[in-house]
């Protein structure tokens, strides 16, 4: 009897043991680490460029980044609200902001201004702002700052 409880001991044991020195979630040799690069990114009121004329359909307000480290991987654009404070946000890009505006004879115009992004092969991103209407000579955008993700 105690011969068989010492089998059982042993086999036991080395069930347990084995268990914990298993290799099969050991990622293999040649595996590749992610990389990761992000940073913010302030964009002044004035640096917007009118892409198209003023208040034409399909005018657009652009800034361009260079140099980025883009490498066939994943692009994320972030834009931040209230940056830099305790209720700050990070929006993922496309985002629409819905506004209403008060004319001086009380009227109530309402818009909405859309923040997109686009991505170049030579590593440039393009933040683009369009307004609803194409009121560009009544719009422009405002100083923002973005986070951009990449991971390849």
């Amino acid at each position: 009897m105690k011969t068989i409880k010492y089998i059982a001991v042993a086999i036991f044991s080395l069930a347990v043991f084995n268990s914990c020195t298993d290799s099969t979630n050991l990622p293999p040799e040649d595996f590749d680490v992610p990389n990761w690069y992000t940073e913010n990114l302030e964009v002044k009121a004035s640096d917007w460029k009118l892409v198209g004329g003023i208040d034409e359909i399909d005018s657009y307000y652009e800034y361009i980044f260079d140099n980025f480290p883009y490498v066939d991987g994943i692009v994320s654009v972030y834009m931040y609200q209230n940056f830099d404070k305790n209720t700050e946000l990070q929006i993922p890009l496309p985002y629409t902001s819905y506004e209403v505006d008060i004319l001086d004879n009380g009227e109530e115009v309402y818009y909405s201004i859309q923040y997109s992004y686009d991505i170049a092969r030579d590593g440039s991103i393009a933040l683009k702002v369009h307004v609803s209407d194409y009121f560009t000579g009544l719009f422009r955008p405002d100083t923002e700052v973005f986070r951009v993700a990449i991971i390849w």
